[in-house]
This record gives structure tokens, sequence and C-alpha cells, in this order.
């Protein structure tokens, strides 16, 4: 093991990934107690920069190689930043330092990693147009074909979230099997056979302004496990495309160009236009404002259950329908 690493990129999934790799050697090597980890306090702020200078320069009491874990370091200042690269640059044989930025590095780092003789693993996520291509590679390392037809339909689904595209990959894994095939019509059946209780379902019911469908299809979804974030982005991806769409039909664009626009698979193309039958540009661009305050009120919003604030969103959303 290196004295220390650094680990950042765009590419959650990879970057999750490269975390848990060391820390399961850390683990394997200098078990639970041999491994200090510094995170943001409730997933809020950065972590502890000072606790982990002090860290890195304190003795160890422990046998053996000790590992020190800093998740969130994009959100340092320049202080807390300058303080870690200075202990890092006296940090002893016996310790490793692992630092993860999930966004731009903090200025320093990345040098001081470097002075130790350290590790720096960069992953950056690909870009919308080479999506359906690093999955169709990514099945073939988990031991199964993925259609390129199939590939684009899980993009248009699940966004461009490697973390849940790659979530979604080893479920198709096990459906599949070893050497299997997964096709546009497997997904296709696999969508149809979710009905109501699908998070694109409710995607649909805003696009429709059916506030009563809406509202009991976020009620299943919530029953079933579902949070408040996790339905967010493709239910707003899906009420964005649709505004989109309506405003070119208005603007007078003929539906074979608005297609092209969208860039979907005629499957997912025929869904939204029978979903659009009856809605305004205005109406869904009131119902991304209102999924927008949603995502506000995640991120530390006022004080009331989820629910309540899931209801209130698809009633904003829903109000000009």
């Amino acid at each position: 093991m290196k004295k220390a690493y650094l680990i950042h990129g765009s590419d959650r999934a990879k970057v999750d990934q490269a975390r848990n790799r060391l820390r399961t050697r850390a683990l394997d090597e200098a078990g639970s107690a041999g491994i200090e980890v510094f995170e943001p306090e409730e997933g809020r702020g950065s972590p502890d920069a000072e606790a982990l200078a002090t860290a890195i320069g304190a003795m160890s009491l422990m046998p053996g190689r000790r590992y020190l874990l800093a998740d969130g370091i994009e959100k340092w200042g320049k202080r807390q930043a300058e303080s870690v690269c200075e202990a890092i640059g006296s940090i002893d044989d016996d310790t490793s330092v692992v630092l993860i930025s999930r966004g731009k590095v903090p200025a320093g780092i990345e040098p001081a990693i470097k002075k130790v003789d350290g590790v720096v693993l960069a992953y950056e996520a690909p870009k919308a147009s080479e999506l359906p291509a690093r999955l169709i590679q990514s099945a073939a390392a988990k031991g199964f074909e993925l259609e390129p037809e199939a590939a684009r339909f899980l993009v248009a689904h699940f966004g461009d979230s490697m973390t849940r595209l790659e979530n979604e990959l080893d479920r198709l894994a096990l459906w599949a099997g070893p050497e299997g095939r997964v096709e546009l019509e497997d997904l296709e059946e696999m969508l149809a056979d979710l009905t109501e209780m699908s998070i694109f379902a409710l995607g649909d019911s805003l696009i429709a302004q059916d506030l009563g469908a809406a509202l009991a299809i976020a009620e299943r979804l919530l029953g079933q496990g579902s949070t408040v974030p996790a339905v967010i982005y493709p239910t707003a991806t899906a009420v964005r495309r649709a505004h989109r769409a309506l405003s070119m039909l208005e603007a007078g664009e003929p539906p074979n160009a608005v297609e092209r626009e969208l860039k979907l698979p005629p499957f997912l193309v025929r869904k939204l236009f029978e979903a659009m039958k009856g809605a305004s540009p205005e109406a869904m661009r009131a119902a991304s404002i209102a999924l927008a305050d949603l995502e506000v009120w995640t991120r530390g919003g006022k004080e009331y259950p989820e629910e309540l604030a899931l209801d209130l969103a698809l009633v904003a959303a829903t109000a000009d329908g």
C-alpha cells in the first residue's frame, strides 16, 4: 500500500467502486480498529480536515498499518486543504491516507499526494453520447450481451447516473444469466410489468396532468420503499422532456423533428406522445418548477414528512392541468 491515495472524478459509480476496494483491503489487513473514516456529518458539509490532519500526525498505538479515509473533500476550502497537504508531507511509513473527491479537487491536494509517491485515480463520467457504448462494455464484463437499442433505452429511462445504470446492469445480469442477451423488447416487457408501481409512471401521470393518478402512484412508491430523492430525477426528466417536445410542436416543428431532438427509442417516443395528449408547455413548465422546489426541500427544506412534501409538489405540478 502507498502512503496516500486520491480518488476523484465525475463517474460516481467508479469512484465508489475504487473506494470500496481500498476500504475492503484496509479492513482485511488492519481490521475495523485500523481504519478511521472522516465524512460529512449527516451527509452535509465536508469531512473534518483539521481532525484528519491531526490524525495523520498522531502516533498509533495499534500494530501494523493504519488507514485514514476522508470522503467528500471537494467541499474543502483553501485553509482546510492546506492543513491536510502539510500533514501529508510528514506522513509516516505505516499510514495510508485515502482522499475522495466527487467534484473538483481542492488546490494543492494532488501535488501533495504525488510528492509522497502516492496514487491518483481519476474517473470521469462518459459523455451522454458515449453512455450506450459504455453500458454495452460493462454488460459484457458482467457476462451478458446488451443490445445497442436496449442500452439507449436504459439511458433514456434512468438518466446519466452511472451508479444507477450500473445497478440496473447488475439486475439484468441476474435476469439474463451467463452469456445471455438483453434486447429492447425485453426491457419494454419489464417496464410494462411494473405498471403503476413504476417510478416512470409518476412522470407520465404529471405529463397527463392527472393528480389523482399521481397521488396514488406516489403512495404506492413510498409504500414499496422508494424515497422522494429517488423519484425526483426520473420524474423531472420526463416532465422536462415533455416540455421541450410540446414547445417545439407549438412553435410549428413537425413531429419527426421533435422525435429526432428527443433522441429516444421509438417505443419511448410513442409512449411520451400518448401521455402528452391535452398537455401544454405552460403546464409542463409549472410542473418542472414544482419538482425543482421539491428537490430543494430534499436538501434541507422545511421540517415536515416527505410524504406531505411529495403530495404538495404533485398538487402544484398539476395545478395548471
